[in-house]
């Protein structure tokens, strides 16, 4: 029988459990199921309707969408490194990542975990009125929250650059940064919007004009105008202000002269407790670098933001799937939670597979591209990279688990685990950095994605019990793991350039027909199965 990948097949595998109520599942005598009783779905004294079937197809060609803007948008720093590490020096270079570092954290607490809490409400909402004022007030209230913000930090504009960056020497790049985190966080809540309405290619459109917007515009001012850091600075913020009314325009269906106190409240109830989440998550992500500015000197900042940037690929993909999954996943299980159950098992199984390829590849080919991508003396940037992708594969399974914490509204659990996991990666580099350096910081970040994502593993499983198939993610982890491991040692000792990269993608190679083995067989397809798969996708 031919395999479809739109929805389950309960004639598979234990993966493809039929839904509550179709046929060859279990009866619920009374009608009152597991969805009506736990918050998700309706219930009622009449039969209960199943929901739609779930559409992996639409999930992932919104993650294919998605994934290519975000990374577009978020990922200029990659995208601009051939640029500005032949004008910077390790240390300039250091200054600007460090200032962008400091930027995010900004962003991140104008944000109020605007982004989730809207996402959330916007899926309440039984009516397009509703809608459009739950946008309003949430718009509105984010543009005045961020302009009293910068109002209270811009006076300490020059102790804050002493002491973060040690003298006054880039106060002016810091007072360009900060100023650019309001219209970035605008930017962001405003591509909210696109995603709570599915218009994936609108989303990544914008992005791509914003990319470019960025890129011309700061190297303009660092070129032309002889700015410095402050010019690559000004360059986002400019873009930033320029986008705010294009992206409006794109979502003008949903603005409306209107404000809600009950909206505002539901809102900053759900998103408040995410902020110090936020700033949790900001250390563990960052921690890194604000280790190595004391422990160590800008220039290694330099050299570690070149491993960071192209390892924030692979975040920004993370990102990417939790931007594509969490619409869906909020839905599925808002209509039927006993299914959702189902549908989170295949998405985890179906996502990890994927990033197992992905960050195996990454590795494989990060060293060539960083001697194609920087100067010779940014190549000592490889070292931090194999750790920093092997933290990233554990944090694939958090996109799917976290899923499971959100729609219980219980995200004050999440704030706990960015804590506590944010205190072990501070310890973590702490201890690594002295004697290993970049490495070190790059293995202690990567030892933190992991207690991270089963710190979620476990939380979610105790709010919403899901039976992942825990063996098949143990071989799915340990493939690509052992592969990084292989392909670190050919860098470093290999015969040579050309035959380490021979070596490096025949690694690559057995480890994707590894995980496609694994996968087809807990999912009992036959080769006849995978071959028809795959040659549909190379039709598209």
């Amino acid at each position: 029988m031919p395999v479809s990948d739109e929805q389950f097949k309960p004639d598979r595998s234990g993966l493809h459990e039929p839904r509550p109520g179709e046929s060859g599942s279990p009866a619920d005598p009374g009608g009152g199921s597991e969805a009506g009783q736990s918050g998700g779905g309706s219930s009622g004294s009449g039969p209960q309707q199943p929901a739609p079937a779930f559409n992996f197809k639409k999930l992932f060609s919104d993650l294919a969408v998605y994934s290519s803007g975000s990374l577009l948008i978020k990922g200029m720093s990659i995208i601009s490194a051939p640029i500005f590490t032949r004008i910077f020096d390790p240390a300039q270079y250091g200054a600007w990542s460090f200032i962008n570092v400091m930027v995010a954290f900004l962003t991140g607490i104008l944000m109020l975990g605007g982004d989730n809490a809207y996402t959330r409400y916007f899926f309440k909402c039984k009516t397009e009125e509703e809608k459009q004022t739950l946008s309003a007030t949430w718009f509105s209230f984010l543009a005045v929250w961020s302009v009293v913000v910068l109002l209270a930090v811009l006076p300490f504009s020059a102790t804050l650059a002493e002491w973060m960056l040690g003298d006054d020497t880039y106060r002016a790049a810091l007072v360009i940064g900060l100023l650019s985190s309001a219209p970035t966080m605008m930017n962001l809540i405003l591509s909210q919007a696109l995603r709570n309405r599915f218009r994936a290619r609108a989303f990544t459109v914008l992005n791509v004009l914003t990319a470019a917007l960025i890129l011309t515009l700061s190297v303009t001012f660092v070129l032309a105008f002889d700015l410095g850091v402050a010019g690559a600075l000004l360059g986002t913020a400019a873009a930033s202000m320029l986008m705010i009314p294009v992206r409006l325009w794109y979502i003008r269906d949903l603005l409306s002269w209107s404000f809600s106190k009950k909206f505002l409240k539901k809102l900053l109830l759900f998103g408040l407790p995410l902020v110090p989440m936020n700033i949790a998550f900001w250390l563990l992500s960052n921690a890194d670098r604000l280790m190595l500015v004391r422990l160590a000197s800008l220039g290694e900042v330099g050299l570690y933001s070149i491993a960071a940037a192209m390892a924030a690929v692979l975040m920004l993909l993370q990102t990417a799937v939790g931007q594509s999954w969490l619409p869906h996943a909020v839905k599925v299980y808002e209509e039927d939670s006993v299914y959702a159950a189902q549908v989170f098992k295949r998405t985890m199984v179906y996502l990890l597979a994927a990033s197992g390829l992905v960050v195996t590849g990454f590795v494989a080919l990060a060293q060539e591209v960083i001697f194609v991508l920087v100067p010779p003396a940014y190549y000592g940037a490889f070292a931090a990279i194999p750790f920093l992708a092997a933290g990233f594969l554990f944090f694939t399974t958090a996109q799917v688990s976290a899923v499971g914490i959100m729609v219980k509204n219980k995200t004050v659990y999440i704030m706990l685990a960015c804590w506590f996991v944010a205190a072990a990666n501070i310890g973590f580099n702490a201890l690594l950095i002295p004697p290993f350096g970049i490495a070190g910081a790059g293995a202690a970040t990567g030892m933190a994605y992991i207690l991270f994502a089963l710190s979620y593993a476990l939380i979610s499983r105790k709010l919403w019990p899901v039976d992942y198939p825990l063996k098949l993610i143990s071989a799915l982890l340990a493939v690509p793991l052992a592969s990084i491991a292989i392909i670190a040692l050919i860098a470093y000792s290999g015969p040579g350039l050309w035959a380490n990269f021979a070596l490096k993608l025949a690694v690559l190679l057995a480890c994707g027909l590894a995980l496609t083995l694994i996968v087809g067989g807990a999912e009992k397809f036959s080769l006849a199965d995978m071959a028809r798969m795959l040659k549909r996708l190379l039709k598209r």
